[in-house]
């Protein structure tokens, strides 16, 4: 209504004004919907695009960290075991020369911290790295680690530090190698800086606790990325865990699509921001002209609209001034018919025929009160007009057939003289509410005229012009006999209630418009859902969108016929629980199902149990790792693999060296504990994307998938060795274990995993031939090409 009294009078102008609002408002729209999609689509290419070039970064740094733990391995592997003196240190260090250009500087402290020897001299006297967490950690663990950033005590620049133990022959740590790069002046993060996205885009690399690596203000280094105030979600939401692009505003408020990258070789982040304005420029000048041309052609469709209506409208405005001459000059009716065969001229001529019909329609009106008497006096109900003081105007034949009085005799008397003043303080209140213009439905008991009686009643307000209510109608019917029959069903139907109520099953009928008519107490108890709000509810707004959608087969199912039953799951009370649910269709004599019974029952502790004996079943009992049935099914899976991603892997085949001496000498008891122990070296040095399995008695597997080079597996297969190098203590007392390993390389093309073990078997047997305490690879040609025993 606010919009009409906004529009001019004329209703040519008001239509025009629509035109130009509707054509408008289509172009807008339209040219909005359009814009946004291809704005959606260019995001969305940008995004993918942004999230590929920093997944080729982050590949690029995790081949640069591995390429200087190698270096620092090989320095290692120089350094003579009887000479680990400072000078031979420098020496080995100073042998390679890739060690100047790979690090800012590499030094060697002892296992107490003290400084033995470096590539270049430190800027502090002998400093002492004891307490520094990576040197601590280096010790605690025996293995090589990258560290957070920090400023270098050696060199006193902000760095990154990589080390590499070197371990005596009693397994314990003689020294550290420290390779140190400078996150300030190294060329280590040239060829990433390089990949910015856009002009004003940025990279920059932090750590998951939050530390920046690299930044393009330099400044910023060793900072914390949340240390000026603000919040940016999506720096939040990498921080813990996401990985890929996504649209955020900096601390500043600017949007921007940023991207995250997790490195493999160390808990870095490496992460990209392209601001938005930059990036849809394009798209926001395509906007503001798409807007201007909607703009003129709504301007010139209006001016189109105004003539043609302007023209169209023309014989309207004629018979609106015979209809003035008419009503004001008393003119003949036939001026209504124009002669025209449009609409207007059928509106004139149906005018004309509306005023010709008045009359006849008043002679009609006579006929039709005097059908409508026939009909009431024959309706199986009580009708009547009563009106404000409660006296009748009309009733029918009816009450004299179910209450034995002549309606006659009730016209101009009160409700209270034909009842009682009884019966009318009973229905006082239905009376008070249609007098107030409400309509009134009611079902109510009482006696009648010493009858007993159940009446549902219908009261008509008869609403005037002005509103006022000067009487109502009442239509009553005897319901007598069906209340009587559905008190008799609301017992019966109570005592199932009572007995579904108790059951341990989530029970429901659901009609054929997946809509809830009835739910027992279980709703209650499991989902905190009054079973009495059920009945009309869509079943996906008490079950949930997603839980409904994988009912909806199952149940589509039921309806045409078949009992079904699926298993689902569901957090009940905080909880996962597993479900199961069967539907029961109500199949009708006619072959129709108009409802379908849900019986859910919650059948989580026998699906826990199931579990638990599969994963026995695919553990060894003794030593707690994967058995050989869990081993076939690994090894098929990672050929599988290696044929579908053009990849690498290897088997290694072990054994215990003079393991039945060892269990004849201590006893099954002894044996056991040994098995125990190496099976748990074996899981300790082996990455998390291998595999180490028990076979039976000391025969021991691993897979390894994920080989890049055939060098790995020999280092892998040393790292093993070391592992198992250490005395064991068997029955509180040390013993040392050695163990035979042959590794295979999977040959490619069509060998099974029967033809992968038999040479890894065969590795194994050459091994043995050689003197034990060894291992040798073959490299798929079925010759070994290496082969190590340790001393």
């Amino acid at each position: 209504m606010a919009l009409t009294r906004l529009l001019p009078q004329s209703l040519r102008a008001r239509m025009t004004c629509v035109v130009i609002l509707f054509v408008l408002a289509a172009t807008s729209i339209v040219t909005w919907l359009a814009l946004s999609m291809s704005e959606r689509d260019m995001k969305s290419v940008i995004g993918q695009q942004q999230f590929s070039l920093l997944s080729v970064a982050a590949a690029h740094i995790d081949e640069q960290l591995a390429s200087k733990r190698l270096l620092l391995s090989s320095i290692a592997d120089a350094i003579p075991a009887t000479q680990r003196t400072p000078s031979a240190i420098h020496a080995a260090i100073e042998r390679h020369a890739s060690a100047s250009a790979e690090f800012a500087n590499v030094a060697a402290f002892d296992s107490n911290g003290r400084y033995l020897a470096s590539l270049r001299t430190p800027q502090q006297d002998k400093p002492n790295v004891a307490d520094r967490p990576y040197f601590v950690q280096t010790l605690a663990q025996k293995r090589a680690i990258i560290s957070p950033p920090l400023r270098g005590r050696v060199s006193n620049l902000p760095v990154v530090v990589l080390t590499h133990p070197i371990i005596d022959s009693g397994g314990d740590v003689q020294a550290v190698l420290v390779g140190s790069i400078d996150l300030l002046n190294s060329d280590f993060f040239h060829h990433f800086n390089t990949m910015k996205p856009g002009k004003t885009g940025f990279m920059f690399i932090m750590t998951t606790d939050g530390l920046l690596v690299n930044h393009p203000n330099k400044s910023r280094l060793l900072e914390h990325i949340n240390a000026r105030p603000g919040l940016n979600l999506g720096t939040q939401r990498a921080l813990d865990g996401f990985e890929g692009w996504m649209e955020a505003s900096n601390k500043d408020g600017v949007d921007g699509i940023y991207s995250y990258k997790r490195l493999n070789a160390t808990n870095w982040i490496v992460a990209a921001r392209y601001p938005t304005a930059e990036a849809f420029a394009p798209m926001i000048s395509m906007r503001q002209q798409a807007v201007l041309a909607a703009t003129v052609f709504a301007a010139v469709a209006g001016v189109l609209s105004w003539l043609m209506i302007n023209a169209l409208l023309s014989p309207l405005q004629k018979l609106r001034a015979n209809l003035h001459a008419i009503r004001n000059r008393g003119g003949d009716i036939s001026l209504l018919r124009s002669g025209g065969k449009d609409e207007i001229g059928e509106l004139s001529e149906a005018l004309y025929e509306l005023t010709a019909e008045r009359q006849a329609a008043q002679d009609r009106l006579a006929a039709s009160e005097k059908r409508a008497r026939v009909i009431a006096d024959n309706i199986p109900a009580l009708v009547a007009y009563i009106d404000r003081d409660l006296r009748y105007h009309f009733t029918n034949e009816h009450y004299e057939f179910l209450l034995g009085i002549d309606p006659r005799t009730m016209l101009g008397k009160r409700f209270d003289e034909v009842f009682g003043t009884e019966a009318c303080e009973r229905w006082k209140d239905c009376f008070d509410i249609v007098l107030a213009g409400r309509r009134v439905h009611v079902e109510r008991p009482g006696e009648e005229l010493e009858r007993h009686l159940h009446l549902m009643a219908e009261l008509v307000p008869d609403l005037a012009p002005d509103g006022s209510v000067p009487g109502f109608y009442m239509m009553c019917t005897d319901i007598t006999e069906r209340k009587t029959a559905e008190l008799a069903q609301a017992a019966s139907e109570k005592r199932l209630r009572l007995i579904a109520d108790h059951l341990p099953v989530m029970i429901s009928a659901i009609d054929r418009e997946h809509v809830l008519q009835f739910g027992n107490a279980t709703y209650r108890r499991w989902l905190d859902t009054d079973p009495d709000t059920l009945p009309g509810r869509p079943m996906a707004s008490v079950a949930g969108g997603s839980a409904y959608q994988e009912a909806r087969p199952w149940l589509d199912r039921a309806f045409s016929g078949e009992v079904t039953e699926y298993e689902s799951t569901a957090r009940l009370h905080g909880e996962p629980r597993v479900l199961e649910t069967i539907f029961v269709p109500d199949v009708r004599k006619d072959g129709s199902v108009p409802l379908v019974y849900a019986l859910t029952t919650d059948v989580t502790r026998s699906r826990e149990v199931e579990a638990e004996l599969l994963r026995q079943a695919r553990r060894d009992p003794l030593t707690g790792i994967p058995n050989r049935r869990q081993f076939e099914d690994v090894l098929d899976q990672a050929i599988e693999r290696v044929r579908r991603q053009d990849s690498q892997m290897a088997l290694a085949y072990l054994d215990i060296d003079n393991f039945k001496h060892i269990n004849d000498s201590l006893g099954h008891a002894g044996g056991d504990e040994v098995l125990k122990e190496f099976a748990l070296r074996l899981s300790g040095s082996v990455r998390t994307t291998d595999t180490a399995a028990r076979l039976a008695g000391d025969e021991f597997v691993i897979v390894f998938e994920n080989i890049r080079h055939a060098g790995e597996v020999q280092l892998l297969a040393e790292k093993v060795m070391a592992a198992v190098a250490h005395d064991f203590t068997v029955l509180d007392a040390p013993l040392r274990v050695t163990t035979s390993i042959g590794i295979a390389l999977y040959a490619g093309g069509t060998e099974t995993a029967g033809g992968l073990i038999g040479r890894a078997d065969m590795a194994l047997y050459d091994t043995k031939r050689r003197g034990r305490n060894g291992f040798t690879i073959d490299n798929g040609r079925g010759l070994p090409e290496a082969a190590i025993s340790q001393p």
